[in-house]
């Protein structure tokens, strides 16, 4: 999951969501070839036969720092990818958006995907090998090797659990902002004409 989040998917999500649910106020005047996602947008993914427990997920995660640093990079997603939004959006959508990015509970995430994905004796024995030698060590073990193989192997649905938990947390968001964009919106092109839509 280290290198999991990348940026288009947060661009993606981000110009979805919101050029979907602009689209719903602008019906008369803009098509956009976006539909509107849902705010509950949500995967799914089957447990292996064998999965690593909950417990065993939450220790990795401590040891590990991964869930610390996937959710530094997803917030940081957001500020490299502002330009997609529109210039009257106001700066508190953004701060906003962070701020709910920050307070979001990633362990159902990594708990469904890794559960997915890993089993409990590859769990165990990355957790062995991280008592046993430590971080710094870990990361050049046989272990870490298996676990990269096996988090390789999941990019795809941890892709879709990104994208579906960033979908969830820009709707919420949005339904907050909405009244504020769409005024900001009519100003706007009041005071901008020229201006096309995208």
């Amino acid at each position: 999951m280290r290198r999991a989040m990348r940026n288009p998917l947060v661009v993606f999500a981000i110009a979805c969501y919101l050029q979907g649910a602009l689209a719903q106020s602008q019906r008369s005047t803009t098509i956009v070839s976006v539909s509107p996602t849902s705010p509950n947008a949500s995967v799914t993914l089957a447990p292996m036969k064998d999965p690593a427990t909950v417990d065993q997920i939450r220790e990795y995660l401590r040891l590990s720092g991964d869930l610390d640093s996937y959710r530094a990079r997803w917030i940081a997603a957001v500020d490299k990818n502002r330009s997609i939004g529109a210039p009257y959006w106001p700066e508190s959508f953004w701060t906003d958006i962070k701020a709910e990015m920050g307070k979001t509970d990633l362990m159902p995430i990594f708990v469904t995907l890794y559960q997915h994905g890993i089993s409990r004796d590859l769990m165990q024995e990355v957790l062995n090998t991280y008592h046993v030698v430590g971080a710094t060590l870990f990361k050049v073990s046989p272990a870490s090797y298996k676990l990269a193989v096996a988090q390789h192997a999941m990019k795809d649905d941890t892709d879709k659990l990104t994208l579906a938990n960033t979908l969830n947390v820009i709707g919420r968001v949005y339904q907050i902002y909405k009244p504020q964009i769409e005024a900001a919106r009519v100003k706007y092109m009041a005071e901008h004409p020229d201006r096309v839509n995208k």
